[in-house]
């Protein structure tokens, strides 16, 4: 009997040795897993704070978009109806704002002094057309100067069959 205590002894020893062992693997595995799961948490965080700064630069972006589109609703880049009758009635594609800015200020070269279009004579300077922004297919806004005054108008276009454009100021108003 006592030689059988001997080796249930043996073998218990023998037994918990293996616990004991696998014990302490398994201890510094899941030491191991938790400082990965933390180290991805830690990603997987920091990546949800990525993901939110990213929608609300995109958010951001988006209204600046649309606040850039209103604002441009008065002019003739913003405005597709303006661009189509232009391209329809003259049957030729343009970039209509560069076209008819450039018309516009072509008539300062035409004259030696004040710009005729121009509805206030120049006090110190020649008074001439320096900007101007097509609004639609019919009118237009541009700024005059003579270097030191300045002022803006309304303006009237009209285009005839052969490309040819005619201004007329409707209304003005100069700085002082």
């Amino acid at each position: 009997m006592k030689k059988y205590a001997n080796y249930i002894i043996v073998f218990l020893l023998i037994v918990s040795g293996y616990f004991i062992y696998n014990s302490f693997h398994l201890i510094k595995e899941v030491k191991i897993l938790r400082k990965e799961l933390k180290e991805t948490n830690e990603g997987y965080d920091n990546n949800i704070q990525y993901a939110i700064t990213l929608e609300d630069s995109i958010t951001r972006f988006k209204a600046k978009i649309d606040s850039m589109l209103s604002a441009d609703r008065f002019s003739i880049g913003g405005n597709l109806k303006s661009q189509a009758y232009l391209n329809q009635t003259m049957n030729i594609q343009k970039d209509w704002q560069d076209f008819l800015k450039n018309k516009l200020l072509q008539t300062n070269q035409k004259q030696k002094g004040d710009n005729p279009l121009v509805p206030f004579a120049g006090m110190a300077g020649v008074m001439r057309f320096d900007d101007a922004k097509v609004l639609n297919h019919r009118w237009m806004i541009a700024h005059f100067t003579d270097g030191t005054y300045q002022g803006e108008a309304i303006i009237r276009y009209d285009i005839d069959n052969k490309g040819r454009v005619r201004f007329k100021v409707l209304d003005q108003t100069l700085y002082k």
